[in-house]
């Protein structure tokens, strides 16, 4: 039976894109539940204590406390508030729940390095799930399927995610500068996050270049090239990303 830090609330996750402080207040809340076990209570608890407990500096965690507090991530308790709560991060509606039994524990470091790739991943779970849903709009195999994805198509429009109910989506990937404005980062630190997510396979990534031969041009200005070379022209475009089985069931993907 998994414990309930292998779980943590799609509320938290909304609340934390692009906000970076508020990500690794939410790692370090994991990662202080992890060490844990079983138990929540961190008893007569105080910097110190922590550095030794989750080998972090004791300012790091000075600086983080006041959000993880401001987030109901952690409370105090006790007569002199001497003890350190740490909150449960799940929903008690199991499909509100993200499962996160694959992030990395070893360290504060590597869940918020999971945390940042799990933020990708669902940047990418939200266009599969529009695409999803238009296509079974238009062509439901049951009446029961095409009145739900109308009733989620016109949430989506409600949403401004989609013009219409008869909008059509086309791929046009995720580029690094899209990530690095979910997650919050530079685009530099978003390519670590994509490489991160493809060394744990929690995805694969498909790359779209198209070379044009075009001799003479000579690294020269092409419109509608994305820069060219001496005797080519290149077109890049940004790439997609398919998830693995195993992280679309713990997103509650079908």
């Amino acid at each position: 039976m998994k414990s309930r830090v292998e779980y943590i609330s799609r509320k938290i996750t909304n609340e934390i894109v692009g906000e970076t402080q508020k990500q690794k207040a939410v790692a370090l809340a994991l990662y202080l539940k992890k060490l844990c076990g079983r138990g929540s209570t961190i008893r007569n608890y105080n910097p110190y204590k922590i550095q030794k407990m989750a080998r972090i500096h004791t300012e790091t965690f000075k600086k983080y406390l006041p959000i993880m507090v401001d987030m109901g991530l952690v409370r105090f308790d006790g007569k002199n508030n001497e003890h350190l709560v740490i909150s449960c991060m799940r929903s008690k509606h199991k499909a509100r729940n993200i499962d996160i039994h694959r992030f990395s524990f070893k360290s504060f470091k590597s869940v918020y390095n999971s945390l940042r790739a799990f933020l990708l991943l669902i940047l990418q779970q939200r266009k599969d799930y529009v695409c999803r849903t238009l296509q079974i709009a238009r062509n439901p195999k049951k009446g029961q399927d095409f009145n739900s994805a109308r009733k989620a198509v016109k949430r989506l429009v409600k949403q401004g995610v989609l013009k219409s109910v008869y909008d059509s989506v086309k791929e046009l990937g995720l580029s690094y500068k899209r990530i690095a404005k979910e997650v919050g980062v530079c685009v530099r630190t978003a390519e670590r996050v994509v490489s991160y997510a493809l060394q744990k396979r929690w995805c694969r990534k498909q790359t779209h270049f198209l070379r044009i031969e075009m001799r003479g041009v000579n690294r020269m200005y092409v419109e509608g090239f994305t820069f060219t070379t001496r005797n080519y022209g290149f077109i890049v475009t940004a790439n997609t990303y398919t998830l693995s089985k195993g992280v679309r069931q713990s997103l509650g993907m079908v």
